[in-house]
């Protein structure tokens, strides 16, 4: 436990400074491009590059790149650097090809993912920013696979703080799209040079986020050699693995696809109803990036240190390791992904009434976007949980499992978000799908935890139950208590100022996190307490 939290301590500081621009970004973009119809013609042009990349790339590179250089590591007489260079090369050679691709297809890739009740302007405005944005396509497979190289050399911190460098590029390009903007944008009143300069910036933060890795590689070892010998790269095992993983980020795609049009046609749904605030695609996404923040700084962390751990002890066929290191990351991740979810759900409207008032956006649309936010936080645990699980799988080289899970997940997630995006009220339509993607991780992660436990061991014994017991009981405890005496004291009038939201935020996160920490010195949960003691030696 005290070796994996010292290893993670390092890449949370990365993962929070870079989440914490992230938040900065997502305010000056939600300012300079509100929530309405226009904000969802530039949200889904900028989605459009990474779902390309996850979809044909990025989730083998992800899945099957690290377990593949360990045991190349491990096997290799030069501790494979030939696999590297010819895997680089011909994944960067593919790249090119798709971004040349998709900016000729690009109008056509817009129409799949927006509601077909845009007008022709708003298709035209999405297609300019889809193209501008689509070069990303190459820089974030060139910023995984450097990554991915640096991690596999036992080096996770600059990976983690690169972001920083895209964050305040986009927050300046906004600044400067506000600053040329007299009115709340619209797609009939925009001008060309305007898309433009919002579609460069976005691209060129992209592209610094990839290329400042470049001297760290160099750092560790690793100068970079073309190599156009595939030969070896396209073997049957590495075959077989990237193909289930693309299966299982192709799914994710389908249901994604699904929300993208229900969202986009939930906004102009409102659009036409001046007592509904503007939720649609841009809110959602917003929301789901709020609930990201702690996976993100806790989950991603503990696994980017973990998965090389678990690749080299599944090699070793070292099943007890296997299992300690695989129970210790879920327990130190229940304890702190918990109270976080909790903290969120309480707070969401207010966060995204003080985050997301501004400029283009209201204080009205801000609290809306943070409901969704709220619907999202039910399933942070189960989401977090379920993502050290598949963990496991990959570590294992099992990229089938997961995909399989994965199918039985979406489908859930349509079925259950489908129906409570029909059944809610209008103006929570977009908040019942994020409530159904909530539910549907529950469902599957209490499956996942109960398959893995046939072959971990650690993780059938009743301490678990016991811990999420009593993490839930402290996270609800200190919460309801906190909210009660900020909602008497601070936040007793509708309409509050931002200052008055921010007092009452940053009140109920300090009695918050000292009456959990209190409950988790009396309940004695440990993993709360070993993660003290490392700040304290910090």
């Amino acid at each position: 436990m005290t070796s994996l939290l010292g290893q993670t301590s390092g890449m949370a500081a990365g993962t929070l400074a870079s989440r914490l621009t992230g938040v900065l970004r997502d305010i000056a973009l939600v300012a300079a491009i509100g929530t309405g119809i226009f904000s969802d013609t530039y949200s889904v042009a900028n989605s459009i590059p990474n779902i390309i990349y996850i979809l044909i790339a990025g989730g083998a590179i992800n899945s099957v790149f690290i377990p593949a250089l360990i045991r190349h590591m491990e096997d290799d007489v030069d501790d494979g650097k030939q696999f590297t260079d010819q895997l680089l090369t011909l994944v960067g050679l593919i790249l090119v090809a798709i971004v040349i691709l998709t900016i000729v297809a690009g109008g056509l890739i817009v129409h799949l993912y927006a509601t077909s009740l845009w007008t022709p302007q708003e298709f035209d405005v999405a297609t300019m920013f889809a193209r501008w944005c689509l070069p990303q396509i190459l820089f974030y497979g060139l910023y995984t696979l450097a990554s991915q190289i640096l991690n596999s050399r036992n080096s996770f911190t600059l990976p983690m703080y690169a972001p920083i460098a895209n964050n305040v590029i986009v927050i300046g390009t906004a600044l400067i799209f506000i600053s040329v903007m007299s009115t709340v944008p619209d797609a009939r009143t925009i001008t060309t040079s305007q898309i433009n300069l919002l579609g460069f910036g976005t691209t060129l933060g992209v592209m610094a986020q990839a290329l400042i890795l470049i001297p760290a590689l160099r750092k560790v070892g690793y100068r970079y050699k073309p190599n156009f010998t595939f030969r070896n790269v396209g073997n049957s095992k590495i075959g077989n693995l990237a193909k289930w993983t693309i299966g299982f980020v192709l799914v994710n795609q389908v249901t994604f696809l699904l929300v993208s049009n229900l969202t986009t046609l939930a906004n102009v749904l409102v659009s036409t109803n001046s007592n509904v605030v503007a939720v649609g695609f841009t809110s959602y996404q917003k929301a789901q990036l709020m609930m990201m923040l702690p996976h993100s700084i806790i989950t991603v962390s503990v696994i980017t240190a973990l998965l090389p751990r678990l690749s080299k002890q599944a090699h070793d066929k070292d099943d007890a390791a296997f299992g300690s290191e695989l129970s210790a990351s879920l327990r130190l991740v229940t304890a702190l992904i918990i109270p976080s979810a909790i903290f969120l759900f309480a707070c969401g409207p207010w966060i995204g009434a003080l985050l997301y008032g501004y400029g283009a956006s209201t204080s009205a649309q801000g609290a809306a976007l943070g409901v969704v936010a709220s619907a999202f936080a039910l399933g942070l645990p189960a989401f977090s949980l379920f993502y050290v699980l598949l963990r496991s799988y990959y570590a294992q080289e099992n990229t089938k499992t997961p995909f399989l899970i994965n199918l039985g997940f979406n489908g859930l997630h349509i079925v259950i978000g489908f129906t409570l995006f029909k059944v809610f009220p209008q103006q929570y339509a977009v908040a019942g799908l994020a409530l159904g993607y909530s539910i549907a991780y529950f469902i599957t992660c209490a499956f996942t935890w109960r398959r893995v436990g046939k072959t971990v061991p650690d993780l059938q014994n009743n301490g678990y139950l016991r811990l999420l017991i009593k993490v839930a009981v402290a996270g609800i405890l200190a919460a309801c208590v906190s909210y009660l005496l900020v909602r008497l004291s601070i936040v007793n009038q509708p309409g509050i100022s931002a200052p008055r939201l921010g007092l009452a935020i940053a009140s109920f996160a300090a009695s918050f996190i000292i009456l959990y920490f209190a409950l988790a010195k009396l309940f004695r949960i440990s993993e709360v307490w070993a993660l003290l003691d490392l700040v304290r030696r910090k």
